[in-house]
């Protein structure tokens, strides 16, 4: 058998501090504080250091929303420190995985091309998986009428 409680008594009223969601007691939710809210959130990116080592760098910045953490999350920014750093190792590997193959496909160019990719190598301190393709102009022979 069950007791039924009058909303305006103090049973009622202690009871609907503790509820999170609407119930009989209290159709306001989130009054309880422990209630979870997704935001605001700690994010993390991983880098390694600048003087090198094995070991990286985690920094962290909290977001207050979902539009803040896309925002951040284009930068690198991931949930949890373990992904963090799972997001930096795949980045390594994505990168390697270009450098051998631009090395694989430099074996098979012709000097005049080999010329033009240390040329772009160059211009740029990072590393380029491609080199950008320059058309080549043929010339037409043009009849005498």
């Amino acid at each position: 058998m069950s007791i039924l409680h009058s909303p305006d008594s103090d049973y009622a009223r202690e009871r609907a501090k503790w509820e999170c969601y609407p119930t009989v007691y209290s159709q306001t939710p989130g009054r309880n504080p422990s209630m979870f809210t997704e935001y605001p959130l700690m994010i993390y990116r991983a880098k390694r250091p600048p003087q090198g080592g094995r070991e990286p760098i985690i920094e962290h910045v909290i977001v207050q929303d979902e539009q803040e953490e896309r925002n951040m999350a284009s930068r690198g920014f991931v949930r949890g420190p373990d992904h963090a750093v799972e997001a930096l190792e795949a980045s390594e590997r994505e990168l390697a995985r270009a450098a051998a193959e631009r090395a694989y496909s430099d074996q098979r160019m012709t000097t005049r091309a080999k010329e033009e990719a240390e040329k772009a190598d160059e211009q740029t301190i990072s590393h380029l998986g491609e080199i950008k393709e320059t058309p080549i102009r043929r010339r037409v022979k043009r009849t005498a009428k």
